[in-house]
């Protein structure tokens, strides 16, 4: 089990590493797509924030003396998916949503292996 959640962990913050550089270099894009009431400041924090649980996913707790951390950064990449579920919705449609969904079930399913 302890093997599977480093797999899981490790794609899910190649995957964040790369959303979120995506999206402080391409938050133009994101803002014509999306929702254009969020400024670019806010997709840039989004972004950034993204990075720091890709990195603190990957990072081990008692480094940091954080025992919990990683079940902490996986309960935020889920819940950061999940609210992107609302835009795959809303302008991507069904095969846009499972880019949100599936992120978001391996995130809980890190969160809860973690979780001590």
């Amino acid at each position: 089990m302890n093997i599977m959640l480093w797999v899981i962990q490790v794609l899910l913050a190649v995957w964040n590493l790369l959303g979120g550089s995506y999206t402080i270099s391409n938050f133009d894009k994101l803002k014509s797509h999306a929702v254009d009431g969020l400024p670019a400041s806010v997709w840039v924090a989004l972004g950034v924030l993204q990075i720091i649980a890709a990195i603190a996913l990957v990072i081990p707790g008692k480094l940091v003396k954080v025992p919990m951390l990683a079940s902490i950064a996986a309960g935020y990449i889920a819940v950061y998916a999940l609210s992107g579920c609302f835009l795959f919705a809303q302008y991507a449609g069904f095969p846009g949503l499972l880019w949100a969904v599936v992120p978001a079930a391996l995130a809980a399913v890190v969160a809860f292996g973690r979780m001590r």
